[in-house]
């Protein structure tokens, strides 16, 4: 056992010079990159990634890396990386065991987030917050805030945070003892990251899926069937510890031992549990990762006390409720509820404002209207009185020359007249002339008869001129 142990602690220190090495590399790259880059969004993102390669091996470095990356976003006015900002100390509080404060940046990057209309964010966001109330066992708001990220993530159609959000409500629901529903979550999960090649994703749903076969091993009615939920509760975890180890996940590798000494201890198996316990406290002391100190000061506590070694059981204890209440106590808890609450107001006056300033736009909209309306209707009698004055003057005019034409028939008909009682003059003239002509005429006929002899005295002398010649 001895030349297992120092083979596993020599494997894990060669692991860990490599992750370090590899980090500083980054880190020096991305410090170079930040020294000689203008103030722009790349900046800003070099700052939050630099934040990552230090979170859980400077805690100095990794804080600088934050407060100057939100320093540069808020100046340049780049709102995605102000809430990714947020949302990365959001991860460094939760990393501390400060969820107050914790709580407080995710809320601060979900305001963001909805401000700019970025499902992924707000997915990120509302997991954030879940993921709070599920450290502190406040599974109904847990699963409030996972479904609101797995609703979003849908919306971005972001598969990836997806198969996050089915992680989160499948452990959700194995603390709640749901294992029909926790194992129809974690499988979805685990099926989506393999198809996307992520093996962090695969990595924690193992890790996620061996803890819901251990809480299945605690209602087994047989000592078989508990053996065998914890038998693939291990299985799990191994398969969990073994990416996590390649993708020099530090958290995630204390996590899995600790969760792997604890089964362990269930199995009886306890010079085993013992060693995979320290090595979890070991690296949790070296990253700071108090949430998981607290769970294996507890599962060393267990150990120690049924070796019969109650003194250094009454110390581990001590250390698990030390590290519980820096964690959960009422100080927090308070914090965590004013924060909620600070949001909720924030969201509400955000709210109000919003319908106060759509209820000055609609009076704006309405004054606006009928003032469009007092204006039409102003051009319309204005247009409807140039109508009518150019129809009165249209009229008048119409009347002038009627008027007008009226005279020049009337003395039109003034001359016809005259003319026509002249032709009546002239005709009677005329007539007049003409009747003394016929007069004359038949005066001078008559004279003219009077004078010449008559038919009858004609016929005769011819007829005696006739017997003459005869």
């Amino acid at each position: 056992m001895k030349q297992i142990t120092i083979t596993c602690l020599l494997s894990a220190a060669l692991l860990l010079s490599q992750h370090l090495f590899s980090q500083k590399s980054a880190a020096d790259s991305l410090t170079a990159f930040i020294a000689s880059g203008a103030d722009d969004t790349s900046k800003v993102k070099a700052y939050n990634n630099l934040f990552l390669e230090y979170e859980f091996s400077d805690d100095a470095k990794a804080s600088e890396a934050l407060n100057n990356a939100l320093k540069l976003s808020q100046k340049i006015n780049f709102k995605k990386g102000e809430a990714k900002t947020y949302k990365l100390f959001g991860f460094f509080a939760e990393d501390k065991g400060n969820y107050a404060e914790a709580l407080k940046n995710y809320f601060a990057a979900l305001k963001i987030y909805q401000e700019t209309g970025d499902n992924h964010g707000l997915g990120a966001a509302y997991n954030g917050i879940g993921t709070i109330y599920f450290f502190q066992k406040n599974y109904p708001e847990a699963l409030k805030y996972y479904n609101e990220g797995l609703r979003c993530f849908i919306a971005a159609n972001d598969k990836s945070g997806i198969s996050t959000s089915y992680n989160n409500l499948g452990n959700t629901y194995s603390s709640l003892k749901k294992y029909a529903e926790a194992r129809k979550n974690l499988l979805a999960s685990l099926e989506i990251d393999k198809e996307l090649g992520n093996e962090r994703g695969v990595a924690y749903s193992y890790n996620n899926i061996g803890i819901l076969y251990d809480n299945e091993a605690e209602s087994q009615s047989t000592e078989k069937a508990r053996y065998e939920k914890l038998d693939e509760a291990l299985k799990n975890q191994y398969a969990s510890l073994q990416l996590k180890e390649k993708l020099h996940d530090q958290a995630g590798v204390a996590s899995s031992y600790g969760n792997i000494g604890r089964i362990l201890i269930k199995k009886k198996e306890y010079a085993n549990a013992r060693e995979c316990i320290n090595k979890a406290i070991a690296l949790s002391l070296k990253i700071g990762y108090r949430s998981c100190l607290k769970n294996s000061y507890n599962s060393l506590s267990t150990l120690d006390s049924i070796a019969g070694n109650y003194k250094a059981s009454l110390q581990d204890y001590k250390l698990f409720i030390t590290y519980r209440d820096s964690l959960d106590n009422e100080e927090t808890r308070k914090k965590t509820i004013q924060s909620q609450l600070t949001y909720d107001f924030e969201k509400k006056a955000a709210v109000a404002d919003a319908e106060h300033k759509k209820e000055l736009e609609n009076q704006e909209a309405l004054a606006e209207e009928k003032s469009r309306k007092q204006t039409l209707i102003l051009l319309f009698v204005g247009g409807s009185l140039l109508l009518v004055l150019l129809f009165a003057v249209f009229v008048f005019r119409s009347l002038r020359i009627t008027r007008k034409q009226k005279d020049l028939i009337e003395k039109q008909k003034d001359l016809v007249e005259r003319q026509k009682q002249e032709v009546e003059k002239q005709k009677q003239l005329v007539e007049e002339h003409q009747k003394e002509i016929i007069d004359s005429f038949m005066y001078a006929r008559r004279i003219q008869r009077s004078l010449l002899p008559s038919d009858s005295y004609i016929e005769r002398a011819m007829s005696r001129l006739k017997k003459k010649k005869d």
